[in-house]
């Protein structure tokens, strides 16, 4: 399934078709990271429901095993309210990386959404990235933090500055105008999801799910979202795992991919 690439082409009718005519043909699948939250999960799910304009396709809430009781009672509760709504366990753990993969294989949509439940990830930007989508009929969407519009809540000040002068070196590195390059919040084509062999386990499938469409010359677009710390849980993305973003950066610019 991973063989050969083909050209990017998008996956909207190109030509003069009206706006509304293009909206309609997004079929969006949205893949959600579940650890240990509880009300964020209520919040990201009823956000994007509430949001919806008849392009939401499923909802993959992709929970890992172990999450708690409560975690699991909440995402049983929405797949039981909204048939949209699936629950999948996480097979390989732990890792988020895993959980993107398996969510993406998982999708059946033309479109695939990549986030968390933790509400670090804006669940109302996913109906500005597919507006995005309709007006530029583009291959994918990132959410960039460094927009006018954009930007970061309770965020680690070293973390910032170094987070910046990353963007600011990979982003000339891989020749991009895309500005959050690390971000794991977007939305991809099924084609790209499909076509492109992913390797990340951990958080490096942040950076890996951008840049290796940039590699491939895929059409990519930015919208700005505001990251915000979690309000529930804890991240298990210690400061020696940002390591894994610049290793993978230079394993995808040698064609190691």
């Amino acid at each position: 399934m991973h063989a050969t690439l083909t050209q990017p082409t998008g996956l909207l009718n190109r030509t003069a078709a009206p706006r509304e005519s293009r909206l309609r043909q997004i079929r969006l699948s949205i893949v959600v990271t579940v650890f240990t939250e509880t009300f964020s999960i209520h919040e990201t799910l009823d956000t994007l429901l509430a949001h919806d304009r008849g392009y939401i396709h499923e909802i993959l809430l992709v929970i890992s095993p172990r999450a708690s009781e409560l975690s699991f009672a909440i995402c049983r509760f929405y797949e039981k309210q909204d048939p949209r709504v699936r629950v999948l366990l996480q097979q390989h753990n732990p890792g988020i990386g895993w959980a993107y993969r398996e969510g993406m294989q998982a999708a059946s949509g033309n479109y695939v959404a990549l986030m968390a439940a933790d509400l670090e990830t804006e669940p109302a930007a996913v109906d500005r990235m597919v507006d995005k989508i309709v007006d530029t009929q583009c291959d994918g969407v990132i959410a960039n933090r460094w927009l006018p519009g954009g930007g970061f809540t309770h965020y680690n000040p070293l973390k910032y500055i170094l987070n910046w002068s990353f963007q600011k070196f990979f982003k000339t590195l891989f020749w991009t105008r895309l500005g959050d390059l690390t971000f794991g919040f977007k939305i991809l084509s099924s084609q790209i999801t499909r076509e492109i062999a992913w390797r990340g386990t951990l958080h490096e499938i942040c950076i890996e799910t951008t840049i290796k469409p940039i590699k491939h010359e895929f059409h990519l677009e930015q919208v700005p979202s505001v990251w915000v710390g979690r309000k529930e849980g804890h991240s298990v993305n210690t400061f020696l795992r940002n390591f894994r973003y610049v290793w993978m950066a230079f394993q995808v610019l040698a064609g190691r991919d």
